[in-house]
């Protein structure tokens, strides 16, 4: 054997093992990871105490991965400082899971302590994919100190319950933009378990975070998942994420009154980029873009801000090119593969339509966000700037 034959028949033997290696690393790695980010530093401290052992009772050893529950509780609690909880089963009424981490008080909506948090977790128990929950309060894309779920009734003053308006610690928000740069990889999967966060503008930013992102439009109540029947879905080898939020629907629609409240959807992140082009050609298209009538279409917030629109809603009021459209509802319709909703949300908002997400749509009362609304992707993206031109909002 020359020596180039040689060199050749060496190269493909290490070549040939360290490709068997890596093979039999991955196949050796657990098959999922799941984490549980939980920002409890507010109102909500008690509801996570009642999910984590939720989570506990729907856990199993015999699930091939990891379930990872990072929690920041109020000040008060034991811990208030937050920890990392390794998930085991349990079904008492108390957190039995063993602490992996203790970390100092920290503000756990700041973008750089999520981004370590969760780096740690995935460098600590690598799987072969990940997911993650996101759980806290959360008012879609908008600023601080904006309020979606501001009740006018008096009734729902007195009786109804907390709702999970992500990312809130004390006083401290994290916007959308700055969540986007703290997830350190792609997952498979991102939930929100909080209000209002299906929202295009949203789930646009996060597109290439996720291959899947389940979330509501509306408010969610407090008591959020069902964790003992979800969790257990989470581990199937190939995840059925309409079953996840059907899970969730189903779990409020079978409830009476104020407590049947829920609209849930699963996006599948890969169809965004077909719905962003589609929704860029009706607005492009001046001779049949139309001014929206706020009037007719199909609200989210409780409040009179009307802040958040249905978004199929919004794009059928301002068009009359039917070609254009059915491209828009084609491509709806492949990236929003479920969606339910209650009749009611709260017992006062009425749902008539629900494409599954929601959208921003201007109006002249709104024009001190504009500036921080056009930060975002699907504004840009979406041809967004030349309505809100037309019909003089940049002025």
């Amino acid at each position: 054997m020359n020596s180039l034959n040689k060199y050749i028949y060496f190269s493909f033997i290490v070549f040939f093992c360290v490709g068997c290696q890596k093979g039999e690393i991955e196949q050796t790695l657990p098959n999922r990871t799941v984490i549980v980010y939980m920002i409890a530093d507010n109102n909500l401290d008690a509801f996570s105490v009642n999910d984590i052992n939720e989570i506990e009772k729907g856990w199993s050893d015999a699930f091939n991965g990891n379930l990872i529950v990072y929690v920041d509780r109020a000040e008060g609690a034991m811990p208030s400082h937050p920890v990392v909880y390794k998930i085991e089963h349990d079904t008492c009424g108390t957190i039995t899971s063993k602490i992996v981490q203790i970390y100092p008080e920290q503000n756990s909506a700041n973008p750089s302590v999520m981004n370590t948090v969760l780096s740690k977790i995935i460098t600590d128990y690598p799987a072969q994919s990940y997911g993650l929950v996101l759980w806290s309060h959360g008012t879609a894309w908008f600023p601080s100190g904006i309020e979606l779920n501001k009740s006018q009734s008096n009734t729902r003053k007195r009786v109804f319950p907390i709702t999970k308006s992500f990312a809130k610690d004390g006083t401290d928000e994290m916007n959308i933009i700055d969540l986007n740069k703290s997830l350190p990889i792609k997952f498979q999967f991102v939930i929100f378990d909080a209000c209002y966060m299906g929202s295009v503008e949203v789930l646009y930013e996060l597109k290439n975070k996720a291959d899947y992102i389940i979330s509501s439009s509306t408010e969610v109540l407090s008591s959020g998942y069902p964790y003992t029947s979800v969790v257990p879905l989470l581990y199937q080898q190939t995840v059925d994420y309409s079953k996840i939020a059907d899970t969730f629907y189903q779990s409020y629609q079978n409830l009476d009154g104020v407590m049947q409240s829920a609209t849930i959807s699963v996006v599948n992140t890969s169809g965004l980029s077909d719905l962003v082009q589609s929704a860029y050609n009706i607005m492009y298209d001046s001779t049949n873009l139309k001014l929206a009538n706020y009037n007719s279409i199909q609200q989210f917030t409780l409040n009179n801000n009307k802040y958040i629109f249905d978004l199929s809603s919004f794009v059928h009021s301002i068009s009359d090119n039917k070609t254009m459209i059915e491209q828009f509802d084609a491509s709806l319709k492949k990236t929003v593969i479920y969606k339910a909703s209650t009749q009611k949300i709260l017992d006062e908002l009425i749902i008539s339509n629900f494409s599954g997400l929601s959208v921003f749509i201007p109006n002249p009362n709104k024009n001190n966000i504009y500036e921080f609304y056009m930060q975002y992707q699907w504004y840009k993206d979406s041809n967004y700037d030349y309505y809100f031109n037309k019909f003089h909002y940049n002025n």
